[in-house]
């Protein structure tokens, strides 16, 4: 299968500049720079975010990311921290040492959604952690704004509706901070049909109803095992089902909830690749492992998701300090990093999180979830798209809240909510038109940047 190499597009262009500049005595030079204009930095970015994924899998993510703004950002999430990562105006309401926090990473609408917490409640939350870390607060805010702004005219929302549906997400996010500051409610707030508002309210209720672990296992299995009919998952080789299953009792020291490791309960009963998974992560390595559960009935099995994590994309657009604060915390192991930012900003988590080391193909550290039953996205539009926007502001705000020395002081060693609101107090309306600024702005770089990326692509790539 023919996969484009955007490098030949920018290649002269480097070359041509970086003569230049030495010609001047110029020896250190920025990336955006080398890169010559927009055009050059963005498919340059994009190349090397994705060089080494199979051929079939890059003209598969290509060929999704060309279909929207939208799915192009949640693709290049690499370009947003390239951006911004060190942008000067996250220090108006920032604070180099003070207003880090457990960030998503790679925040955006749909990476917010439904499952059932170890409690057995439907609950909906924040559900993606594969770029978890610890940075300045604001760029959760920016990027999450910025999806809103695309989303919006997905929609074909006016300017003027675009943007009460961004400052509605932005005081709920101040308003929240303010409310826990001094006190510990964070620590107890969970999203569900009982404490949400239309039509957040009656999805949860309707999630509740309509899905079942009996209806997850019909998805995904026949007769107690993979069903391999199913175009999303793939046979796995002997070495590798052998590795995994070896590397179990492992893992279950890793597990820090209410279940505690028993080689029954965890028996492998089957192993499946998962394939054509995600967006930004498309082409990671990642596994399905079916297990025992509590008793020999395969009404209980349980499907674990394995997931090689790699360095997180903000890593490389991070201070020097950061980086190696980073590496000093998890030691290459970007699983426990996972685990931990994954702990850190949810509640009542998923007893079966945690991770494990496999030398398979795709050599390295996987993070060990489980698959939820009740795992469900939800879109809203027109008028209740607002209301949605407000409750993501205060599910973000909980979580960043709940993520500081509350949890764990080794990584966030000061009170957030209370760094965050000293700065913003009697200022929302300057925090909310910095960040309506943003978003705006940024949505239409993102815009420009996709029509870039799908000039790079040959004629009928996507007809393949």
């Amino acid at each position: 299968m023919y996969s484009p190499s955007l490098k030949p597009y920018v290649k002269k262009s480097i070359i041509l500049i970086s003569v230049l500049f030495l010609a001047f005595g110029i020896l250190a030079l920025p990336a955006s720079v080398l890169a010559g204009d927009r055009s050059d930095f963005v498919l340059q970015e994009i190349e090397n975010k994705n060089q080494d994924i199979s051929a079939g899998d890059r003209q598969t993510k290509y060929c999704n990311m060309a279909a929207s703004p939208f799915v192009f950002y949640r693709g290049t999430a690499h370009l947003f921290w390239a951006d911004f990562a060190q942008d000067s105006k996250l220090k108006e309401f920032g604070n180099e040492e003070q207003t880090k926090i457990w960030l998503v990473g790679d925040l955006h609408s749909e990476n917010y959604g439904t499952y059932d917490n170890n409690k057995g409640e439907v609950v909906y939350n924040l559900n993606d952690f594969d770029e978890a870390v610890v940075d300045d607060y604001q760029l959760d805010l920016w990027r999450m704004a910025t999806s809103i702004v695309l989303v919006a005219r997905q929609q074909d929302l006016s300017k003027s509706e675009s943007e009460d549906v961004v400052d509605a997400f932005t005081e709920a996010y101040l308003d929240a901070i303010a409310s826990y500051e001094g006190n510990d409610k964070e620590l107890k707030v969970e999203f569900t049909a009982a404490n949400t508002d239309e039509p957040l309210k009656e999805f949860l209720e309707k999630t509740r109803e309509k899905k079942s672990r009996k209806k997850l296992l019909k998805k995904w299995t026949e007769g107690g095992k993979f069903d391999f009919s199913y175009q999303k998952l793939g046979p796995v080789t002997s070495e590798e089902r052998t590795a995994i299953t070896k590397a179990m009792a492992a893992y279950g020291q890793t597990l820090t909830g209410d279940i505690r490791y028993d080689a029954d309960r965890f028996q492998v009963k089957d192993v499946a690749r998962r394939i054509n998974a995600g967006t930004g992560s498309l082409g990671t390595p990642r596994y399905y492992v079916l297990i025992e559960g509590e008793t020999d009935s395969q009404k209980d099995d349980r499907i674990l998701d394995l997931k090689l994590q790699g360095e997180p994309t903000p890593y490389a657009y991070m201070s020097s300090e950061d980086r190696d604060r980073y590496d000093r915390h998890f030691e290459k192991n970007h699983a426990l990093r996972y685990a931990i930012g994954y702990r850190a900003l949810t509640k009542n988590t998923d007893n079966y999180l945690g991770w494990m080391q496999l030398d398979i193909q795709g050599k390295g550290y996987y993070s060990v979830r489980e698959i939820s039953p009740f795992n469900e996205g939800f879109k809203s539009e027109g008028k209740s798209f607002k209301k949605l926007a407000e409750q993501w502001g205060e599910i973000l705000a909980t979580a960043h809240a709940r993520s500081d020395k509350d949890f764990d002081a080794t990584y966030v060693p000061y009170s957030f909510d209370k760094q965050v609101a000293k700065r913003t107090d009697g200022k929302h309306k300057e925090f909310r038109a910095l960040v309506r600024n943003i978003a705006f702005s940024y949505a239409d770089r993102v815009n420009s940047d996709w029509e870039i990326f799908l000039k790079s692509l040959p004629k009928n790539y996507c007809n393949q």
